[in-house]
């Protein structure tokens, strides 16, 4: 069975930017968006613009960052 997940790959490491695969070993498929990075990620905060709820106090970076990750896991 296939399963997908996303990542950023960097300097030979995956960073996973949802949940990452409980496994040990594996064989896997790897396709690779050729775009050019920062503008997906200018065009994916253009897309959720006024999605989210504002925040009661301000939040910092880290914890956008965790809280797009977990979101990211509940897909």
């Amino acid at each position: 069975m296939l399963k997908s997940y996303e990542a950023i790959y960097e300097n030979g490491r995956l960073n996973w930017l949802g949940a990452k695969p409980l496994l040990t070993k594996a064989k896997v498929i790897v396709v690779v968006e050729e775009n050019d990075l920062e503008s997906n990620i200018v065009q994916s905060i253009k897309q959720l613009k006024g999605i989210a709820p504002k925040p009661d106090r301000a939040i910092s970076l880290e914890e956008m960052e965790t809280a797009i990750q977990l979101e990211g896991a509940k897909l």
